[in-house]
This record gives C-alpha cells, sequence and structure tokens, in this order.
C-alpha cells in the first residue's frame, strides 16, 4: 500500500507540474504569435500528429500491453514478456514509420496552390501548413512509441518517468518560444517553423526518457518488424484496443472538424479561440466529471448482474447527481470568471484586445456543455458496466455526422463565428446525454430523475454566481499577480464556500452522499 501511495503520489506531483507547464506553453503561444493565421496553422497541422498520439499512443495500446506484459512476466518467463515488447514495439514502427515518411514526402512535393486557401494567408499559409506538417508528423512515431514502454516502465513499476514525459515536450516548446527571438528569429512563419522543430526534438527526447532506463533494467530487444501472426499475444494486444480507438476515433475525427471548419469558414485564426477554450474546459474537466465517472465505473461493473440492477441504477442516479454537484458550478463559475481568466492567462503580447471576447464567448459556449459531457460520459461507463459497449459508439458515430452539419448551420446562420462551433459541440453533448439516459432505461428501470438534483444545484449555483461579481476586488491597473488573485482565485474561493453552504441548507442528498464516501 505503501508503494501504490508513493507511486501516485510521484504521478500527481508529475501530472499538476504538466499542467502548469501547459499553461505557461499556452500563454507564450498566444503571446508570441497572437491569434492570427500564422498560429491558426500552427495549430492545425499540430492536431494532425497528435491523433496518431491520442488514437494508436495515449491510453488505448498502453492499456492493451499492460495486461498482457504483466502475464507474460507472471508466467516465470521474463524473456517472453521482452519478446512481446519486440514485437509491439516493431509493429508500431512498421505502421507508422511508412506512413510518416509519406506524409512527409507528400506534404514536401506538394504544390500549396492545389489545396483550398483561406482568406487570411492565401496561398502562404498553405505553404507554412505543408512545411509544418512535413515536420510535425514525424512527431508521431516516437510519441506512440514512448506510450508502448511507458506501459512496460508501469508493469516494473517505474511510475515517475513515464509520469514525467509531457514535462519534456512543455520544456522543449517553452524553450522554442523564449529563446527564437534572442537568435534573432522574429518573423512569425519561421518562429512557427523552428517551434516545429523543437518538438520534433522534444518527441525524441521523450522515447529517450523511457528507453534508457527500460534499456539498463535488461528489458529491450530489437524490434521485431512486420505484423504479428494471428494467436500471437503481440496479436491479442492489437485486437483488444481496437474498440477503444474506435471510440476515441469518433470524438478526435469531430474535434478535427471543428477546427477545419474554424480555419477555413471563420478565420485561420478562429483555431487559436477553439484550442484555447477547449485548454480552459480540459481544467474542470478532468477535477469534476472525469473524476466522478473514473471513480464509480468499478462500483457499476460490480453490480452490473443480470438478475437485479435496482442497485445499479442506484448507483448511477447518484452518480448523476453528483456529476451534476461537481460540473454546474464550474460551468457557470468559468462562464462569469471568464473576461478575467482569458484576460490574466493569455492577454498580452500578440494577443490584443481584439481576441479576448472571442476568446472568452468560445470558452463561454464550449464550457455550457461539461455537464453533458460529464452525463455522457457517465452513461457511457454504465453501458460498458453492463456489457453493452455498441450503444455508445453507435450514438457517437450519429453525433459526429449530427454535430458536423450543426456547425454548418450555425456558423452559416449566424454571426458568432467560432463561437458556433463551441456552441454545436455543446449541444450535441446535451443530445448525447439525452439519449444515453434514455437508452439506459432498457438495461435497468429509471429512477427517480434527476430535476431535484438539478434544481438543487442550479438554486445554489446562481447563489454563488450571484456573489461573484462583488467579491472581484484587483483594481484597474493592477498587476498580473494581484489580478490573478483578487479577481479569480479570491472569487473561486468565495464562490466554492457559498455553493456548498446553499447546497447544506438544501439539505442535499448528493452531497451528504459524497461526505460519507469520504469519511474514513
Amino acid at each position: 500500500m505503501t508503494r501504490l501511495l508513493r507511486a501516485a503520489g510521484s504521478i500527481s506531483i508529475f501530472t499538476l507540474l504538466s499542467r502548469i507547464l501547459g499553461l505557461v506553453r499556452d500563454r507564450l503561444m498566444a503571446q508570441t504569435l497572437g491569434a492570427g493565421w500564422v498560429q491558426g496553422t500552427f495549430l492545425l497541422a499540430w492536431t494532425l500528429p497528435n491523433l496518431m498520439r491520442r488514437l494508436l499512443g495515449e491510453g488505448a495500446l498502453s492499456a492493451s500491453l499492460v495486461p498482457a506484459y504483466a502475464k507474460a512476466r507472471r508466467s516465470g518467463d521474463p524473456e517472453a514478456a521482452r519478446a512481446l515488447l519486440a514485437q509491439v514495439t516493431g509493429t508500431v514502427t512498421t505502421l507508422l514509420l511508412p506512413l510518416c515518411l509519406g506524409v512527409a514526402a507528400l506534404s514536401l512535393v506538394m504544390p500549396a496552390e492545389w489545396l483550398p486557401a483561406p482568406e487570411q494567408g492565401g496561398v502562404e499559409a498553405m505553404r507554412l501548413l505543408l512545411g509544418l506538417n512535413a515536420v510535425l508528423f514525424a512527431y508521431a512515431l516516437p510519441v506512440c512509441l514512448t506510450a508502448v514502454f511507458s506501459g512496460a516502465l508501469n508493469t516494473l513499476g517505474v511510475f515517475a518517468l513515464p509520469a514525467a514525459v509531457p514535462i519534456v515536450l512543455n520544456v522543449f516548446w517553452i524553450v522554442a518560444l523564449l529563446v527564437a527571438r534572442p537568435l534573432g528569429i522574429e518573423v512569425d512563419v519561421e518562429v512557427a517553423n523552428f517551434a516545429a522543430w523543437c518538438l520534433s526534438v522534444g518527441g525524441v527526447a521523450q522515447l529517450l526518457l523511457v528507453v534508457v532506463p527500460l534499456w539498463r533494467l535488461g528489458e529491450l530487444r530489437r524490434p521485431r518488424l512486420g505484423l504479428p501472426t494471428r494467436g500471437s499475444a503481440a496479436f491479442g494486444v492489437f485486437v483488444a484496443m481496437g474498440p477503444t480507438v474506435v471510440g476515441m476515433s469518433l470524438n478526435q475525427v469531430s474535434s478535427l472538424l471543428d477546427q477545419l471548419m474554424a480555419y477555413f469558414l471563420v478565420a485561420p485564426g478562429a483555431v487559436t479561440y477553439i484550442y484555447l477554450a477547449n485548454r480552459l474546459l480540459l481544467f474542470p474537466h478532468a477535477l469534476t466529471a472525469m473524476s466522478v465517472a473514473v471513480a464509480v465505473f468499478p462500483k457499476l461493473a460490480h453490480e452490473a448482474n443480470d438478475t437485479d440492477r435496482s442497485q445499479l441504477r442506484r448507483t448511477l442516479d447518484l452518480a448523476a447527481a453528483a456529476t451534476i454537484l461537481v460540473t454546474l458550478p464550474a460551468s457557470c463559475g468559468l462562464i462569469v470568471l471568464g473576461d478575467d481568466v482569458v484576460r490574466v492567462l493569455f492577454a498580452g503580447g500578440k494577443f490584443v484586445e481584439a481576441d479576448v471576447w472571442p476568446t472568452v464567448l468560445t470558452t463561454s459556449c464550449l464550457v455550457a456543455g461539461l455537464p453533458f459531457i460529464g452525463l455522457a460520459q457517465l452513461y457511457a461507463r454504465g453501458f460498458y458496466a453492463v456489457g453493452d459497449p455498441g450503444t455508445p459508439a453507435r450514438l457517437a458515430a450519429r453525433l459526429v455526422i449530427t454535430n458536423a452539419a450543426l456547425n454548418l448551420v450555425l456558423v452559416l446562420s449566424t454571426n458568432l463565428g467560432t463561437a458556433a462551433l463551441a456552441l454545436s459541440s455543446s449541444l450535441s453533448s446535451l443530445v448525447n446525454a439525452m439519449l444515453l439516459a434514455r437508452r439506459f432505461h432498457g438495461h435497468a428501470e429509471p429512477g427517480h430523475g434527476l430535476r431535484s438534483a438539478w434544481l438543487r444545484s442550479g438554486l445554489a449555483t446562481a447563489a454563488m454566481c450571484a456573489v461573484l461579481p462583488y467579491v472581484r476586488v484587483a483594481p484597474a491597473g493592477a498587476s498580473l499577480l494581484w489580478r490573478a488573485l483578487g479577481d479569480l482565485a479570491l472569487p473561486m474561493v468565495v464562490g466554492m464556500l457559498v455553493y456548498l453552504a446553499a447546497h447544506v441548507l438544501l439539505r442535499s442528498p448528493e452531497l451528504r452522499a459524497l461526505r460519507r464516501r469520504r469519511a474514513p
């Protein structure tokens, strides 16, 4: 238990440090490149290799490798575990190396004039996109191999180094932005290209961070290039990751469509607003909705028997009420304080006053869907618990198409610009949560519903939001630190206290349930 707590502590520390450095990185990017077409083109190019990272690297491949690798080591034949690792790394290399080389070569030889050019940047933007794509797509191979080796290290009881992997990339990114202009790299296009090369080098550095300890432990063998044979342990790893990749790909395709529409239909700089809004959404999402869904999943799986699912229904309803309890104030609080958040975190340099309001509006429209994103993830885990992963996947596939159509309607029929894409995402999350909740009735009888939970949390959130504007104490023209403390930290603390006090007065059962879960 002590070892587990120590590992969890090291992971938490490195994760927090990575989030802080990520925030510093985003601030530097916004202030260095602003929200023009260069920044938008860079972020669009960065999205493409990240698709490979998210689909093949993070989560799916590691989650499939770790059980097989651990089983091979428990069998008493460590050489079989090393052979499995060599086969998996060889397969990943076989699949990605030709793809990365092909994409890079095509990007280098394709004339920029062949691509549809946006109004801002024109052919020069397409020329930059192709150049960045040739450099950044090479990042996909080392980062996916890093995920494989990180999973192996975790199995061997090494947690700190894999948890520090994202920090390495953030450091390379931050250093690139800080040293570019002292090195004489001052034109925005040149800064973007310099940052891209630094990120590719950072991908190799990430790989070395996990390769070296594995080599010292004697766990590395020469990668076995080629595809695994049917029935082998390596083949089972890739078969096991299939459903996860399919489910994740739908969200990634939808995100890519949003960015493409922002780039070509709104303006290349609009990608910056979408990117920053997503970054701001990640913080409350990880601390609220995701935490509830992950914590309750084992209990749902334990209670998902075929004879009596009444207890599962009660657990799911209570978790849904808890999701509303923690996500609704986070969503509304970020909307109320959105202007201060954006100004404190990003304003300055080339991120000018004209960029603040579009970012605030886009963020507000996106975080409005946070409660529904959390509920959809919770209900999806309910389906997984009862052995029905197909229903969430089918609904997600339909909603990708619906979201794309709604994007077009809102962008072309309103003046919201980038905020229209964020609003479409929130509406799609609402529809997804409603459909999942209704479809789950086939697996468990509906409970008492969530109307009372929505009402209680809504009243408490209204009390919180009414107080927030009056506890902003930083004077006009105050320093960045004073604004961060007086206009953000203090309102957040006071808002949380008011919110909790309102729930105590309302005698909210979901609040009492959370206290019972935390009781020793």
